[in-house]
């Protein structure tokens, strides 16, 4: 079973004030980082990475990482929906991918092990999965190849979010509340950081 790992990182941060992508979120590591990181530890296949807004800026924080393949969005401005769109068409290209799993760059405490659990249902049972965050289904999900071309049509802001949605087909979730935390303002960055740091402190 191979899934392609997609991190979509495409967005303008436009409430960031910046590109949070590249702002350290502990320890000396890169939001972008941390999340290819999180994916590398899954398997050794390659991470996907998507760029938009600040293309130049990701490929530059990610230069001493190797296994990863940019897919560049030049309409990024179109939204989320676009993202996953262009990443699934340039996948289209490698007939071996039995599914692609996509999380957002953002999503700050997914670890590996809650990704494993997604891929671990999908080998049991290669049906889309994705995570429920107690209110809404939504990214980290895995789609099977059978979704590229409904993948690959998407044009809405709203990714994914119809095809997870949809009644006529099999959508199975795991509950992660962890999938409900994402960075968007420079605020949520100083909490974030702080509340690691506590947790690291408190361990040694």
């Amino acid at each position: 079973m191979l899934i392609a790992k997609v991190v979509l990182a495409a967005g303008q941060s436009s409430r960031f004030d910046g590109c949070k992508l590249i702002a350290d979120v502990g320890l000396g590591q890169t939001m972008i980082e941390r999340a290819v990181e999180v994916l590398q530890a899954l398997d050794d296949s390659p991470v996907y990475v998507v760029t938009g807004k600040w293309h130049a800026e990701v490929v530059q924080a990610l230069s001493g990482h190797s296994n990863i393949y940019i897919i560049e969005n030049k309409r990024w401005d179109d939204g989320l929906g676009v993202s996953i769109a262009v990443a699934s068409q340039a996948l289209s290209k490698h007939p071996a991918y039995n599914g692609i799993l996509f999380m957002l760059a953002d999503q700050v405490e997914l670890k590996t092990q809650d990704l494993a659990a997604l891929v671990t249902g999908f080998t049991r049972e290669s049906t889309r999965w994705c995570a429920n965050y107690g209110e809404r289904l939504g990214v980290p999900a895995i789609f099977p190849a059978v979704d590229l071309s409904k993948l690959t049509s998407l044009t809405s802001d709203k990714g994914a979010q119809q095809l997870l949605r949809s009644s006529s087909e099999v959508v199975n979730t795991i509950n992660l509340s962890s999938a409900s935390v994402d960075i968007d303002t420079q605020q949520q960055l100083s909490n974030f950081i702080a509340k690691h740091e506590l947790k690291y402190t408190k361990s040694n």
